[in-house]
């Protein structure tokens, strides 16, 4: 009996493993895709780079942008000159940990197919540039930046140095970088005027947010959109809806609107529902999940969010 519960628990995590994948355009995140795109095409139109900044704190979507526009222009192969020649359109990576122009360099060379790491930063360099050029690359995407950043003197040389280094290569090979992280970013790098011109284009993503008097917030036609995947892949419905003025406030108020937490809540909603073979997943599905201390959230008050009545949540949110 228990092998046969474990069995129905992970037919049911594969099930919903495809949730992962969906991605949602909401206002912020279809801009900042579009104008990460419209850097990368705007600097191969005019032979200079247009670099770009995506901040916001972790959870919000930075990634998964990357990550998309990453899949939109994938590697790939083809003939010129008799020969067979790769092809990187754009790349995307987090930095890695230490920071160092060597590493870096390296890091990209990998991207661009490049397994031989010999020889000094100058050489590593040199060949970079080399194959940006032959794989045709417009557009590096580096996450997690704000690590190049610390308090000790050390630390802060090598940021420095690295800055510039990353400014010297968009300059010669007039490809459009964008970094992505914190928000402290732009901060450290313009102090630098030189820096601030060459990463004009400054996106910052916010977390979801609820319709506020006049403004439309974001949280709400996310959900719909979710709602309407989950329907039409899973054959799960929800009661109330998800994006029903009651719960839609109760599921911002449990992750602060952050995109990830919003997810983990209504994938292990939908995971609590499917266990107990149900197709509806209801505002008791909810409070199991978000009672589930494994999970991280970041809720906005320490009550119990999915027993209050609805004019306790609406007081919290006054």
């Amino acid at each position: 009996m228990r092998r046969l519960i474990l069995m129905n628990s992970n037919k049911n995590i594969e099930i919903l493993s495809k949730l992962r994948n969906f991605i949602c355009h909401h206002s912020d995140f279809s801009k900042a895709l579009t104008s990460i795109d419209e850097c990368m095409q705007m600097s191969y139109m005019e032979n200079r780079p247009i670099g770009s900044l995506l901040l916001g704190a972790g959870g919000v979507g930075k990634s998964t942008i990357c990550k998309l526009i990453k899949s939109r222009y994938k590697p790939y192969k083809c003939i010129e000159n008799n020969y067979e020649k790769l092809i990187v359109p754009a790349f995307y990576f987090p930095v890695p940990s230490p920071i160092t122009i060597k590493s870096l360099a390296i890091r990209m060379l990998e991207e661009l197919g490049c397994t031989d790491h010999r020889g000094t930063s100058e050489q590593l360099n040199y060949r970079l540039r080399i194959l940006l050029k032959e794989c045709k690359t417009q557009l590096i995407m580096l996450d997690e930046f704000h690590h190049i950043y610390s308090s000790s003197a050390q630390k802060n040389k090598t940021s420095e140095n690295v800055a510039n280094w990353i400014k010297t290569l968009a300059d010669e090979t007039k490809i459009s970088i964008c970094l992505v992280g914190l928000p402290t970013i732009q901060d450290n790098l313009f102090i630098d005027s030189q820096l601030a011109r060459r990463f004009s284009c400054v996106l910052q993503l916010n977390p979801l947010t609820l319709n506020r008097y006049d403004q439309s917030g974001t949280l709400i036609p996310f959900l719909k959109q979710t709602s309407i995947y989950i329907a039409k892949n899973f054959n799960l419905s929800f009661d109330p809806e998800i994006f029903s003025k009651d719960l839609s406030k109760r599921i911002f108020l449990a992750t602060s609107g952050f995109q990830a937490y919003v997810m983990q809540l209504i994938h292990q909603s939908c995971l609590n529902a499917l266990s107990d073979n149900r197709t509806v997943v209801s505002m008791n599905d909810f409070h199991t999940a978000y009672a589930l201390k494994s999970l991280l959230y970041k809720p906005m008050t320490n009550k119990d969010i999915f027993l209050l009545n609805p004019s306790q949540i609406t007081e919290i949110l006054i």
